[in-house]
């Protein structure tokens, strides 16, 4: 009796060691060699290109303005400083040179003005010639021309044949208007005649008729 026992106490163990064994992870398979790369696939087509934006149309090109008054030359106001500084029956002063480019003797129209302080306050200004009666003097300009230009100057004399200092006017001053300028735009703003001038026209007109037309600054 005591033998079977053993027996079966025997392959209970045989048993559970195969029931063991059984269940025990088996050792990893080796590794496959790598499969081949697939086909790349075709490229798809290139889009198409966007349309740039239209252009804009360039303006068309303005006409030529007329002659305007930025050709007009005028000078500051020049101190009076003659040659001769005592009483004289004459005298003059230079005041200043033209190139050819600056002034033209046949077509350019010059007008000279003195100016007479009267006060602190108060200035009169002529248009030379000028008489001043009550001295027996007379104002004047001369436009001499030289190779290559011309000259200007204020020119003093008595009517008496007296002899005088000439202190009447303080300065001087010149505006050059160039043959061909139209006076119509500043006209137009200054109340005045528009169109084309004669010399005889501007010299005509008062100092502040000039300033007005041609936006001379005092």
């Amino acid at each position: 009796m005591k033998a079977i026992t053993n027996l079966v106490k025997g392959m209970m163990i045989v048993m559970v060691s195969l029931l063991i064994f059984s269940c025990s992870d088996g050792e990893d398979g080796a590794i496959g060699p790598a499969g081949q790369d697939g086909v790349n696939g075709a490229d798809g087509a290139n889009g198409a290109d966007g349309n740039d934006g239209a252009n804009g149309t360039d303006g068309e090109n303005g006409d030529d303005g007329s002659p305007g008054t930025a050709n007009v030359m005028y000078s500051d106001w020049i101190a009076r400083d003659f040659e001769t500084n005592v009483p004289a029956e004459t005298n003059e002063q230079l005041l200043t040179s033209f190139n050819l480019a600056e002034f033209n003797l046949n077509e350019d129209v010059i007008l000279v003005y003195g100016r007479h302080e009267v006060n602190i306050l108060v200035s009169e200004i002529k248009q030379l010639p000028y008489i001043l009666a009550s001295q027996n003097e007379f104002y004047t300009f001369e436009v001499s021309s030289f190779s290559g230009g011309s000259s200007l100057r204020i020119e003093v004399s008595t009517l008496d044949g007296g002899t005088n200092l000439f202190t009447f006017f303080d300065d001087f001053r010149y505006v050059i208007i160039p043959g061909g300028v139209s006076t119509s735009s500043s006209a137009a703003s200054g109340g005045l005649e528009s169109g084309s001038k004669s010399a005889e026209d501007y010299k005509n007109m008062s100092y502040e008729e000039i300033k007005t037309l041609f936006n001379i600054p005092e």
